[in-house]
């Protein structure tokens, strides 16, 4: 194995390590990298965060900012506020808070305004303050859905299928999204780890595959490395992957016609994720019409031989 150095390859991710540490890459497609001694990146931030926390940030910043001026409004006076109709059943905080909220979205009813000059220059240094939050959070939001964002689902488990008279280690990958993925290709990395003394030393090398690139994408792909005599796989059993904590990275990238843009996705299998003696079972069928129907869902599909 140590001597098959030209399958060997270096992912910028370090080789010497004073612990075992954990997969290289996370389920999500993120790398097991956390960092400290950087300053917070905000925009890179919002614009990778899940829609649900994106959108609770945004209502959490848009009140927490209206009421920290509703507290300003209030230390003025709320009798520097002209309301029109009767706002008697309304408590001066509210008050506050909803004149805020007026003066920030910039919406301007008319029904309230204020009177003295000191809040006549607060409301209008939250107006500024307004427009320029909503022109930041429309440039997050298009560049969120502008950001190409490739929704390919990979089969639960990695499978060792015999194949060819031998064995080959392969998964299955299927775009979700019915928008159209062309020129694809792949790269398959295995990573082995290795004591040396009292260090862990991990080695990175390049399998090659069966068919690393297709031109169109619309069923599912199958992936595969065939074990030959060159294989950095062709002395270890899959206990052996598992001692030596074996993962298996994998980078698709590709074009999306829809979006125009160039798409790249990472995943990975530990060693523990891989099923043996194992076949795919195929997701898609022809109709009487000639129509091929592709299930999305059985990508996972696989049985014992």
């Amino acid at each position: 194995m140590s001597g098959n150095r030209k399958n060997q390859s270096d992912l910028g991710l370090s080789k010497k390590y004073d612990h075992d540490p954990q997969r290289v890459i996370n389920k999500d497609g993120s790398f097991n990298v956390s960092r400290k001694g950087v300053r917070i990146q905000s925009f890179q931030t919002v614009i990778t965060m899940p829609i649900g926390r994106f959108l609770l940030w945004v209502l959490g910043a848009y009140l927490v900012i209206n009421v920290l001026f509703a507290l300003i409004y209030l230390s003025l006076g709320t009798e520097h506020l002209s309301f029109a109709g009767n706002p008697s059943d309304l408590s001066p905080f509210l008050k506050a808070l909803f004149f805020s909220m007026q003066t920030f979205t910039t919406v301007g009813f008319g029904s309230i305004f204020p009177l003295d000059q000191a809040t006549n220059f607060v409301s209008g240094m939250q107006a500024m303050l307004g427009w320029m939050f909503f022109a930041v959070a429309t440039g997050v939001i298009y560049t969120r859905f502008s950001k190409p964002n490739a929704r390919l689902v990979f089969s639960d488990k990695a499978l060792i299928s015999p194949y060819q008279g031998a064995e080959a280690p392969m998964f299955r990958v299927v775009n979700q999204r019915p928008n159209v993925l062309m020129e694809m290709e792949a790269r398959l990395l295995l990573v082995l780890d290795t004591d040396e003394s009292e260090q862990v030393v991990r080695r990175f090398y390049n399998l090659d595959l069966e068919t690393n690139n297709i031109t169109f994408f619309p069923l599912s792909w199958t992936i595969v490395h065939p074990i030959g005599e060159d294989s950095p796989l062709n002395s270890y059993s899959l206990d052996d992957l598992k001692k030596r904590k074996a993962e298996f990275l994998i980078l698709l990238k590709g074009y999306d016609e829809t979006f125009g843009q160039n798409i790249r996705i990472r995943f990975s299998y530990t060693a523990d994720e891989i099923e043996p003696n194992a076949q795919f079972i195929r997701n898609f069928d022809v109709q009487k019409d000639g129509h091929i129907e592709l299930d999305i869902d059985a990508v996972h599909a696989f049985k014992k031989v």
